[in-house]
């Protein structure tokens, strides 16, 4: 039998890039492959903002199915804040302890995590104006400071008891480290697309999209900003919601990208901010409420 990275590096010759037609590996999008001896696979890779995120998953499926692997994990980067070098892959040779971050390589290889340095930074690039979505109607971001306090909950309690009022209402699960709305509606598919455009799921008579939909159940998403970012304006843009008067947005616990994304993306006309009565929930609620406030969202409770 072939070596554990040649089957590797086989299989994800089969994987195609839907926007490009180049396999991952002609094309170079895939980086720092590295192997224990348990079967163990760790690896980089690049995926633009104009690239499907389910990329990711066809990587991670194409690996999986070989003999020999235990456990896949896919980081994600952006290639526009990859090394300009490129990079070399890592040998076959098991690395003593995969979560351990990798030291700084000559010749442009890669790290697994970011390291602090005095490098010079690139100047952040222009943040695009806000879209208008007039069809969404009232746009309403349902956050927290913390996770485990009952934000998706609250957010799917919410848009149930607007739809039983007699309002259009459309849910959106922008959770995307930790989507919930699969199982808390209880629907789970893979959404129909129709005219280019993705058809969402209906429950309890609401509207719903989630990334829950479109990736394995237990596949961990492990995205940065940028990916972020794509993911929450395609879901605004590309999703058929047809008209609503409510659109609810259920965030992920924090103060981080999906909720910058977010405001940046388009108007927010409120934000309801869930926490229990514990001291270090109400203070992270807090932070979540002066951060809405600095983005000019209103604090509706």
């Amino acid at each position: 039998m072939q070596p554990l990275m040649e089957r590797i590096t086989g299989a994800l010759a089969a994987v195609r890039n839907p926007r490009t037609g180049a396999d991952v590996m002609a094309a170079e999008q895939v980086r720092d492959i590295a192997t224990t001896r348990d079967g163990k696979v760790r690896l980089t890779l690049l995926l633009a903002p104009e690239d499907d995120a389910t990329l990711v998953r066809d990587v991670r499926q194409a690996i999986e199915a070989l003999e020999g692997v235990s456990d896949v994990r896919v980081d994600v980067r952006d290639p526009a804040q990859s090394d300009p070098t490129p990079a070399r892959r890592a040998p076959a040779t098991p690395a003593p302890n995969m979560n351990q971050p990798k030291a700084p390589a000559a010749g442009g290889m890669g790290r697994a995590l970011p390291v602090m340095d005095a490098t010079p930074q690139k100047a952040p690039p222009k943040v695009p104006d806000p879209v208008q979505y007039p069809n969404l109607g009232r746009i309403i971001a349902i956050s927290s400071g913390k996770g485990g306090v009952g934000k998706s909950t609250v957010a799917v309690n919410l848009a149930i008891s607007l739809a039983k009022a007699g309002k259009r209402v459309g849910i959106m699960d922008a959770d995307i480290y930790g989507p919930n709305m699969p199982l808390m509606l209880g629907v789970d598919a893979a959404p129909a697309v129709r005219d280019e455009k993705i058809i969402p799921l209906e429950a309890h008579g609401i509207k719903v999209i989630s990334l829950g939909f479109l990736i394995e159940k237990d596949q961990p998403a492990i995205w940065r900003g940028p990916i972020v970012m794509k993911i929450i304006t395609q879901f605004l843009r590309d999703v058929n919601w047809g008209q609503l008067d409510y659109f609810l947005v259920d965030m992920p616990p924090g103060t981080g990208d999906a909720q910058l994304s977010l405001v940046q993306a388009t108007q927010v006309h409120g934000a309801v901010v869930v926490t229990t009565p514990q001291q270090v929930a109400v203070g992270d609620a807090l932070r979540g409420v002066k951060m809405f406030e600095r983005t000019a969202v209103p604090v509706l409770g």
